[in-house]
């Protein structure tokens, strides 16, 4: 299929092919141009007898044409001549009432335009109001499912659950069999334990097209673009890269029969391929750090390697620590020279009198401690962090960043609850300031952020949204009322408190914001945009 492969566009949209089965009448017939179906429907117009025929065309329009009415317009007018003159302005096709000549049908089909036959003596009027609360309801629709479905699978990324965890969800959600290609290998989940020879097959061979249509299309990790490929035995296929740190470390695929594959199956494979996405670079990231790990207790339960669980769980019993019971993992870091030593000596003592089995290890700038809450009446972290910040701080004479994960036990759950803690101090520094105490669930949205911190596509959306107005804004006053705006869910009012100013002097600002944006901040995406690229921000700028 190679160039011609249809890409999903960024947003949730409603093709011709929805409004045909949707908001058409049901008499409706395809006559011509079907190659247009999976064009994208914004609007829809009726073509009028008095000028302008139709209302200023900007592309997308569903056109309603009375052939009667044609004449009114231009003596000299067929429909083949208005087919034509239409089809360079980006419009998604045209629905007719009665009959259709057969030159306008080789009009539509030479240009992919798709070409209906309405009932005849239909009320146009009608037709156009019933298509525009379609596309207006469908949309709202598809946004709301999108959303939910981004959230369920980033969720599962954010947890760790792993691929196959995944692909489960992907195909729950979907109803549809689930192919991921990763590492010369195909994950299969659907219908049966095996992927089809013939659609293996297929897959395999079409691979340099696949090539050729990933050299022509933008690469985004957050927004990967999504292709409808066809498959060998009436079969098709949804397909987007999973890129990682720039490089494309898989593909993740929804396969079906032909016309079963639907906007909402776009959406999923587009998010399901980014969640994939955050999966691999937390898994790259642990692989690594268990590569350099060195074989100290610690440092091999963190690591996690697989096939050592019950290797370290026995040799941290004979040091007196159970890793079945509940445990805490707590991270420091006073970049001073010197400094984690003297936080690994404050920590074991403190710990010791409070009774409290625990590892505690130095690692460069940074203090980790692996400490058992069993036999404490709560498990409750807080007080015990707050003894521990306190003690760092006293034993340093200086300010100390701390993080902390999550309460887990067993062995295999350490080096998760590592990353947490360290991914908390990291994230809690930025943030909150080198004398912090964070915790990994407090993080929230941020946590997605930090995996994705070593895409360049992040930087990209950041600079993208906020250039403009970050060229402009001597002081950063532009940018502090924007993120308290947003921070205060759109309210001018709540904003100008937060910032001690005038709720006119908000106002003033927020105009000055969308003139240089050329953004109406009013619109929810357009907040939504802004917010996020704000915390990217927050996650790139130290």
């Amino acid at each position: 299929m190679g160039s011609k492969t249809p890409v999903a566009p960024p947003h949730p949209h409603v093709t011709v092919d929805d409004v045909w089965r949707g908001a058409l009448p049901p008499e409706t017939q395809m006559v011509a141009g079907v190659a247009g179906m999976r064009r994208e429907v914004v609007w829809c117009t009726a073509l009028r007898a008095r000028s302008p025929a139709f209302t200023p065309l900007r592309g997308g329009e569903l056109l309603l044409i009375n052939p009667q009415v044609l004449t009114a317009v231009d003596a000299r007018l067929t429909l083949a001549r208005l087919l034509e003159s239409l089809a360079g302005q980006g419009v998604a096709g045209a629905a007719v009432s009665g009959r259709v000549s057969a030159e306008a049908r080789q009009v539509a089909d030479a240009h992919g335009l798709p070409l209906f036959a309405l009932p005849a003596g239909i009320a146009l009027d009608q037709v156009e109001q019933q298509v525009l609360r379609y596309v207006v309801d469908r949309r709202a629709e598809l946004h709301e499912r999108a959303q939910d479905l981004h959230r369920q699978l980033s969720e599962l990324a954010l947890a760790g659950r792993g691929l196959p965890a995944l692909l489960a969800r992907l195909h729950e959600l979907t109803g549809i069999p689930v192919l991921l290609e990763h590492e010369a290998r195909v994950d299969y989940v659907g219908a049966g334990d095996r992927l089809p020879e013939e659609v293996g097959a297929a897959i395999a061979a079409e691979r340099p097209a696949l090539d050729e249509w990933l050299r022509e299309v933008p690469l985004s990790a957050f927004d990967p673009p999504v292709a409808l490929r066809s498959l060998a035995g009436g079969r098709a296929r949804l397909i987007a890269p999973i890129l990682v740190q720039g490089s494309i470390a898989g593909f993740l695929s929804l396969v079906g029969s032909d016309g079963e594959l639907g906007e909402l199956h776009r959406l999923a494979v587009g998010r399901a391929a980014h969640a994939c996405a955050i999966e691999l670079v937390r898994a790259r990231a642990a692989r690594d750090a268990r590569d350099e790990a060195e074989e100290e207790l610690l440092d091999a339960l963190t690591a996690g390697r697989p096939g050592s669980h019950e290797a370290t769980r026995e040799r941290a019993k004979r040091k007196g620590f159970d890793v079945d019971a509940p445990y805490l993992v707590v991270a420091a870091d006073a970049p001073a020279s010197g400094k984690a030593a003297k936080i690994r000596g404050a920590w074991e003592r403190q710990l010791s009198t409070m009774r409290c089995s625990a590892l505690v290890r130095e690692r460069g700038a940074t203090t980790v401690a692996l400490i058992s809450l069993a036999g404490r009446r709560t498990p409750e972290p807080k007080s015990l962090v707050d003894q521990l910040h306190r003690t760092a701080r006293a034993a340093t004479a200086a300010a100390v960043a701390l993080g902390y994960g999550a309460i887990r036990s067993g062995a295999t759950e350490v080096a998760a609850a590592a990353r947490e803690a360290e991914q908390a101090l990291a994230m809690g520094r930025r943030l909150f300031g080198p004398d912090s105490a964070t915790a990994f669930s407090d993080l929230g949205l941020y946590r997605l952020l930090y995996a994705l911190q070593p895409l360049p596509e992040l930087r990209d959306f950041r600079d993208q949204a906020l250039a403009r107005l970050r060229g402009k804004d001597r002081g950063g006053e532009l940018l502090k009322t924007l993120a308290a705006y947003l921070a205060t869910n759109g309210s001018p009012t709540d904003a100008a408190d937060r910032l001690h100013l005038h709720r006119n002097t908000v106002l003033y600002r927020l105009g000055r914001i969308e003139d240089l944006l050329q953004a109406d901040l009013r619109d929810a995406e357009v907040r939504l945009s802004l917010h996020l690229a704000l915390k990217i921000g927050d996650v790139l700028d130290v």
